[in-house]
């Protein structure tokens, strides 16, 4: 049986990855390979159940315990107080709308460097119980975000607003440790770094969404949501992904287009042009 490959993309925020995962998806499923978009977001949404699925949700849960359980709001509530207890569904979508809408003002670095540790290990368990079985069966699978990403954001995040010297060593050594853990399988991962100037990738997220996520700024360390916010941050995640995509062997991809069509289709054909995917195209 023909192994499958997993496609995965690193880049800031609106620099473009769902588009051209999606535009990759069509691509290959025209072509009549077996490939399918996977999202470990998506995976606990649709209410998996099993003891494998509860070992996700478990962990998925601790993470997002640990980033708002010691976040405090301008009135000086804790926002923990806001999640319901086990088994209670912290999925809920009017949930998280009261969470991405609090006005933070203060937060724990441990506890975001904790939250870090738990998307870690929450990665772990959904590419050995979802991905890695597609694989198996020679399915091409895309992950639209590598889960890098957000533990790259959440370690920068308790860095910059650690003031003890030992905290903030926590957050650099647990982003390090991560980027070896979650590094790609040279044999059946190829990672995509997605390059876009982030000040380009803001003006489209506004233009898309007409605003900003919870973990698109500062918001959560309580240092700012607006503009400003989200290019310090994002210019710290850019730099950061440029750090492992020649170790990780990345295609690297610049979508900095206007012409976004036309950036779109050029970096299908970048990534069928590596050597690990030309067998697909």
């Amino acid at each position: 049986m023909t192994l499958g490959s997993s496609i995965s993309f690193l880049g800031v925020d609106g620099s473009g990855k769902s588009t051209i995962a999606r535009a990759l998806h069509e691509e290959l499923a025209a072509a009549g390979r077996k490939v399918c978009v996977l999202s470990r977001r998506d995976y606990l949404r649709e209410q998996a159940q099993g003891h494998v699925a509860d070992a996700n949700r478990a962990l998925y849960d601790a993470g997002l315990r640990a980033l708002y359980s010691f976040a405090r709001t301008d009135e000086g509530q804790a926002l923990g107080e806001l999640l319901p207890g086990p088994p209670g569904d912290l999925r809920d979508s009017a949930l998280e709308r009261k969470l991405n809408a609090a006005c933070i003002s203060a937060n724990d670095p441990q506890a975001i460097t904790a939250a870090a540790l738990s998307e870690i290990a929450g990665s772990l368990v959904y590419y050995t119980s979802v991905v890695r079985p597609e694989l198996d069966r020679g399915t091409v699978v895309i992950e639209e975000t590598h889960p890098l990403k957000m533990v790259t954001k959440l370690c920068l995040i308790a860095a910059q607003i650690a003031s003890d010297e030992r905290h903030g060593r926590a957050a650099v050594t647990a982003r390090r440790s991560a980027t070896m853990v979650l590094a790609p399988d040279p044999f059946r991962d190829v990672p995509v770094l997605v390059r876009c100037d982030p000040q380009r990738a803001y003006d489209r997220l506004i233009a898309a969404r007409g605003g900003l996520g919870a973990l698109e700024h500062h918001g959560l360390a309580g240092r700012g949501t607006g503009r400003e916010a989200y290019l310090d941050l994002m210019v710290q995640v850019q730099e950061a992904f440029e750090d492992v995509a020649q170790s990780w062997r990345c295609v690297v991809i610049d979508s900095d287009d206007e012409d976004q069509d036309r950036s779109v289709k050029r970096a299908v054909e970048t990534i069928l042009a590596d050597p690990r995917t030309a067998y697909l195209a």
